[in-house]
């Protein structure tokens, strides 16, 4: 009996032949379910997967709008935009890479083992950047190495060829072409354009390897924007701070120019300053607009504003004098203490003199209601509505909650608080016959093509903010008394009328009530020229943080010098005539 013929064998025969038409069955379901997957890919499928396969062969590239340019008001360019390219490889077409990082070495400025660990530090990337924002010799070196592996990547990048000058009225842009502060962010939706689009054509690489048939969107540039500062007037300014506050060696300083005519600025510069160009390097503390956004008590440069509302109620006439008790009196449970001891004073000498017991003397005569009034008046404690994000208020605390404290610390300069530009805008109304206007930083708005979108306005009159007799009293008689024979005598010019205020305020702690022993701001307000008719033609405020007090922290000894200095050169610069042709003459040499 063969092997084939043994009853075992005859059992296993019918399972082998179960087990085969079970396999035959199983392939078949396979393949007939296979070729069903199949049918609904090609029928079904079919309108979607190319589709799909459509989307990933074509591709669409951002083309980037040029930003616009911000320009001062005589045109010079102060903030605009190039294109520079970054360096970057494909490291699937790099071939040698020892021999690639040793040509791009030396136009790269780096070793060639540098070059090697950043590529090697993104494996299975086609797209590794070398090097960012290349200038033109680099660039050209980098395109003569002709390697296929390598490319060049224009991006636009935003330039300011004045450097850190009016760094704190541009603000800056972010690296996605966002503007960040500054006119670069109250006018970015003007300064950005639109983006535009192009079609590319990619292999299953995605490489480009040719544009598509789709129609190019072409990109639509920005506008550009004009504004009211001179960028010599600023360049003038800047100097003059940044010697006044290392000459005290301060902390910081704030100084704004403006035409009280207007309400233009002319300048407005915070020191220390910062590169906008890499903007993102310096601490948000400097690189925060302090002349628009942050409030200090102004001290006694107040108190022009509030002799203003004691002549126009007659709460003190011009003759009348006020014992000012020899420079230290007590009002009620607070003792008041005066600089230099002073017997007798009129209003002129009290603000020629900047008495504090003379001034808290009148303002309890007129009451807090009255000095309420003239503060808000004046605008103190409301946004100025200048064109510039994240502006300041001040504090201006509501009537209801001051008292006789109130009333004696106002009259010095305290308990409120203002921000440069309002102290130099309520200033400008006394020199503008008592007209208060909203100040501006922007001329103009043009259209990418050159067109004006939107013209120069006209000055807009916020409000009266005293009377014309009274505003040119206090400018013809008592502010230019200070310059002449009082506390702002360091502001003095050869050949030109000064009126000004001087101000000294404590500063109070961080963190803490009260105010830190030593700690001082120094400010000065003046304009000039004096004019018989019309406003001077320029008036500035200056503030210095922080003096060494050591060194002096009395406005009218840092703060005054430096208005001085920056009305000086700005006359000359816009060829303002000297008041008195002789003294001019007398004073060349």
């Amino acid at each position: 009996m063969t092997s084939a013929d043994s009853p075992r064998a005859n059992r296993d025969r019918p399972i082998r032949r179960r087990s085969a038409a079970v396999l035959l069955v199983s392939v078949m379901a396979l393949l007939l379910g296979l070729g069903g997957r199949l049918v609904y890919i090609n029928v079904e499928l079919r309108d979607r997967l190319l589709t799909i396969a459509e989307r990933q062969r074509r591709s669409s590239t951002v083309v980037p709008a040029r930003r616009g340019m911000i320009l001062d008001r005589r045109g010079r360019v102060v903030a605009a935009t190039e294109y520079l390219p970054d360096v970057f490889v494909d490291p699937t077409r790099i071939g040698d890479m020892d021999e690639l990082a040793a040509k791009l070495g030396p136009p790269l400025n780096l070793p060639a083992e540098r070059i090697k660990q950043k590529i090697l530090a993104r494996p299975g990337s086609q797209y590794v950047v070398l090097a960012t924002r290349v200038d033109d010799i680099t660039a050209k070196a980098v395109r003569a190495i002709n390697h296929a592996a390598v490319g060049l990547d224009e991006h636009p990048v935003r330039t300011y060829p004045l450097g850190e000058s009016m760094a704190h009225v541009l603000g800056w842009v972010g690296r996605d072409g966002t503007g960040m502060e500054g006119i670069e962010l109250a006018f970015d939706q003007h300064l950005r354009g639109k983006d535009g689009r192009r079609g590319t054509i990619r292999d299953a690489r995605r490489r480009g390897i040719m544009p598509s048939d789709e129609s190019p969107v072409p990109p639509v540039d920005g506008g550009h924007v004009v504004l009211t500062v001179d960028a010599e007037i600023q360049r003038i300014t800047e100097a003059a701070l940044a010697r006044g506050v290392d000459s005290v060696k301060a902390q910081s300083g704030v100084a704004v120019v403006m035409s009280p005519a207007t309400g233009e600025v002319l300048a407005m510069a915070c020191y220390p300053s910062f590169d906008p160009s890499n903007a993102s390097q310096t601490p948000p503390k400097i690189r925060r607009n302090q002349a628009v956004t942050d409030p200090t008590e102004p001290g006694s440069t107040f108190k022009p504003f509030i002799a203003c509302k004691a002549l126009e109620g007659s709460f003190v006439s011009t003759t009348e004098l006020i014992d000012c008790r020899l420079g230290r009196h007590r009002f009620g449970n607070r003792e008041i203490v005066d600089a230099h001891p002073y017997g007798m004073l009129d209003l002129k000498g009290i603000l020629t003199h900047s008495s504090n017991i003379g001034m808290v003397t009148i303002a309890e005569r007129m009451g807090n209601p009255a000095l309420h009034e003239i503060v808000r008046r004046f605008g103190f404690g409301t946004k100025t509505g200048i064109e510039y994000p994240g502006e300041g208020d001040g504090v201006v605390r509501p009537l209801r909650k001051w008292g006789r404290l109130t009333t004696q610390s106002v009259a010095m300069g305290y308990e409120i608080s203002v921000t440069p530009l309002q102290l130099v805008t309520a200033f400008s109304a006394i020199a503008n016959d008592g007209i208060l206007l909203r100040p501006r930083l922007v001329h103009q708005l043009v259209g990418p093509d050159g067109l004006v979108v939107r013209e120069k306005e006209n000055p807009v009159v916020v409000g009266r903010a005293v009377p014309s007799n009274i505003a040119r009293q206090m400018s013809h008689e008592f502010l230019s008394s200070v310059v002449e024979d009082g506390s702002g005598k360091a502001a003095k010019l050869e050949g030109y009328r000064v009126l000004g205020k001087t101000g000294t305020a404590k500063l109070p702690f961080e963190n803490r009530k009260g105010y830190e022993p030593g700690a001082y701001m120094g400010a000065f307000m003046g304009a000039a020229p004096l004019r018989e008719w019309g406003a001077p033609e320029l008036a500035v405020v200056v503030m210095i943080r922080r003096p060494d007090p050591t060194l002096g922290y009395y406005g009218g000894a840092i703060s005054a010098p430096v208005v001085g200095d920056i009305l000086q050169h700005s006359l000359a610069y816009l060829e303002v005539p000297p008041d008195d042709e002789s003294v001019a003459s007398a004073s060349k040499p």
